[in-house]
């Protein structure tokens, strides 16, 4: 899952606590969601448009 950071929760949605997130930090300064989802379900985009309100697969990480 990918580190929230904060302020995220605003800017991203609901892919800010979902399992199925990951981020990458791109070369200029960029954070890129993507959704790991996607690799198993086409109904899902790779790099969804944020902010996320609502997402069917949204699952929230698991408790350690």
């Amino acid at each position: 899952m990918a580190k929230a950071r904060e302020g995220d929760e605003a800017a991203v949605g609901q892919c800010a606590s979902c399992r199925h997130a990951f981020t990458q930090d791109g070369a200029r300064g960029s954070v890129f969601w993507r959704c790991l989802r996607a690799d198993r379900d086409p109904a899902y985009p790779r790099y969804p448009p944020l902010p996320v309100r609502r997402c069917a697969g949204h699952e929230p990480p698991p408790e350690r």
